[in-house]
């Protein structure tokens, strides 16, 4: 009866000697079917620490997940004596995973109170056994070394630089103008060298101009067969130009067409006739022009003309027809003047 008294106070002593498990709100474990549990976790700390966690002494919320083959991600957030702390741990296995998160809980519980995680104990009575000779045709097992714990660290919240602004488009560049007044010499054209005025104005790009221009060559009369023949031109034309050259000093070299009218007028002794004879001419003229103020540049240029249509003066009589004056089919003109911009893109 004694023996059966003393079983029963001793299997009751051992009951009231296990402390209970944590409350299941304390620790949390979550993590796919098959990576561990929470039993797995409390056993793993208790057996760091020589002792199971008693109620209340830490709070744990521990996720884990795959991030890839053999690749394991556990977020840990843990509370112990009024402190919080938050760790990424990574490995290659879930088993990998439970033994950290242990280790982790220990080194905080028992750093914070103070003591160190007590190992199992064994008994030191009695000596340790000796190991047993091994048959040497038995070869032990070789066994793989355990995956290396990962710690990654939380990178911080950096805000990322903002991109600069585009630049603003570049404003397109309207094209400007130009008046110029000039003066002329020209031979060919008339019964002889002769001089007039020209007006032209037109549009400047960067590097071309187109120009429009008019002009009056001043009459000149020559005499045959004792008819005294007075001719002048007035014309009009457009010239495209490509600008070469930079900054204050201009090249122009320019292609064109100009057509007007041969007033002239014969006094002979016949009487006084006159009449319009047609000028049709292609032109192309090389020039220099150099800007002596931003809206204000000198101008020469020398044209070479090519007549397509030109009049000619003739005295009919009953027998035979006599020519008074007959244009060159090329003829050179020089302009002179002063030239006003108004915008120019250069």
């Amino acid at each position: 009866m004694s023996d059966a008294f003393t079983l029963l106070l001793s299997g009751w002593l051992a009951a009231v000697q296990v402390p209970e498990p944590p409350p299941t709100d304390d620790i949390q474990w979550l993590a796919p079917a098959g990576c561990g549990s929470r039993d797995a976790l409390l056993a793993r700390i208790a057996e760091r620490r020589g002792r199971p966690l008693e109620p209340g002494q830490a709070r744990l919320v521990a996720r884990a997940t795959g991030s890839g083959p053999r690749r394991h991600r556990l977020e840990l957030e843990f509370d112990v004596a009024g402190r919080h702390d938050a760790r990424v741990l990574v490995a290659r296995s879930c088993a990998a995973l439970v033994d950290a998160a242990a280790l982790v809980v220990t080194l905080a519980v028992d750093g914070s109170s103070g003591e160190a995680p007590v190992p199992p104990s064994e008994p030191l009575d009695e000596p340790p056994p000796e190991p047993e000779p091994e048959p040497e045709s038995v070869v032990p097992p070789v066994v793989p070394p355990e995956p290396a714990l990962e710690a990654v660290p939380e990178p911080p919240a950096t805000a990322e630089p903002l991109a600069p602004p585009p630049p603003p488009p570049r404003p397109r560049r309207r094209p400007g103008g130009f008046l110029r007044l000039q003066g002329l010499g020209e031979f060919g054209a008339l019964p002889g060298p002769t001089g007039g005025v020209g007006l032209a104005g037109g549009l400047l790009w960067r590097w071309f101009r187109l120009e429009l221009h008019a002009s009056y060559l001043a009459p000149r009369t020559d005499r045959a067969f004792d008819t005294d023949i007075r001719v002048s031109l007035v014309a009009a034309g457009a010239l495209g130009c490509v600008r070469l050259g930079r900054r204050a000093l201009e090249f122009p070299i320019c292609l064109g067409l100009e057509a007007g009218g041969l007033p002239g007028a014969a006094d002979g002794p016949g009487g006084r006739n006159s009449s319009v004879g047609r000028w049709l001419a292609a032109t192309g003229s090389v020039g220099a022009a150099v800007r002596v103020h931003p809206r204000v540049a000198v101008w020469a240029a020398l044209h070479g003309l090519a007549a397509i249509q030109r009049g000619s003066f003739v005295l009919r009589t009953g027998h035979q027809d006599f020519s008074l004056h007959d244009p060159s089919i090329g003829s050179g003109r020089l302009a002179l003047g002063v030239e006003v911009r108004f915008g120019d893109p250069r």
